[in-house]
């Protein structure tokens, strides 16, 4: 793990490496320096794009985005780090602020609707694309048993969905700010090509699964078209991209109890079927 941005980086993006401090979130490695944030970039390809999108931003009076910043060579990645300018606002509350999040959600989706899938999807092999592919692709589950017999009991509920696909925020639930007299925010987006509703069901699973949520959210967005399909999907993608992890060896707390965790989930999303 990156301990510390390298004065190469700081000097490249303008940021006081004398002043850098590091912030919650981001699995320890996003710094923030009064103005700038810099942060790792795993996926050069993945940032390029995003920055792009975000560089021509016209709809911060409905949604805030990060404004990326680029190196003094004119590049949004120098030496396999980033820099944004600093977002204001606080984390919205989950399942609290259940609202605030669809709104975010809604406006952040009808601004990038129009835009083409991207072509590194294809390309990007981490385990939460390994998740999305298993959910939504047939891709093989992988994983210790427990893990795979819930993908499984999910998998074979599967129906087809209707709803249009487009580039989604594959963890919006979790990168939403709120500030007072301003728009909501949107950052930390990791694309996708999904409908737009399964951006809210993963944030609905998520509710459940890691902030003990009741399973009544399950009803809160049930506007949504294929809405108990792509809570069934959101499932699955969640347990399928710990399985990844596990067949890599890279989890660090017991895994038949974070399953576990997803079981009510998964039965009170079976329940919904037809």
């Amino acid at each position: 793990m990156v301990s510390y941005p390298p004065a190469g980086v700081c000097k490249a993006f303008g940021a006081d490496a004398e002043h850098l401090r590091r912030l919650v979130g981001g699995q320890g490695q996003t710094w923030y320096d009064g103005a700038l944030v810099l942060k790792p970039v795993p996926n050069p390809a993945e940032h390029d794009w995003v920055s792009d999108v975000f560089a021509g931003w016209r709809h911060h009076d409905r949604v805030r985005v990060p404004e990326p910043v680029r190196s003094r060579r004119g590049a949004w990645v120098h030496d396999g780090w980033a820099a944004h300018h600093w977002v204001e606002g606080r984390d919205v509350a989950l399942p609290v602020e259940l609202d605030v999040v669809r709104a975010a959600s809604d406006a952040f989706h009808e601004a990038v609707g129009h835009l083409s899938r991207p072509a590194f999807l294809d390309l990007r092999w981490d385990p939460w694309s390994h998740g999305d592919r298993v959910a939504w692709d047939g891709g093989r589950p992988q994983g210790h048993a427990a893990t795979r017999q819930l993908i499984a009991d999910g998998l074979v509920a599967l129906q087809p969905v209707h709803a249009r696909s487009q580039v989604i925020h594959g963890d919006i639930g979790g990168n939403v700010l709120v500030a007072d007299g301003l728009a909501p925010a949107v950052i930390d987006w990791p694309p996708y090509f999904r409908p737009a509703g399964f951006a809210l069901a993963v944030v609905a699973v998520d509710a459940i699964c890691w902030a003990a949520a009741p399973l009544t959210i399950l009803d809160a967005w049930s506007d949504v078209p294929d809405w108990d399909q792509l809570l069934l999907r959101a499932v699955i993608y969640r347990v399928a991209t710990r399985g990844r992890f596990e067949a890599l060896g890279l989890t660090s707390t017991d895994s038949s109890h974070d399953v576990e965790q997803c079981r009510p989930c998964l039965d009170a999303v079976l329940r919904r079927m037809p």
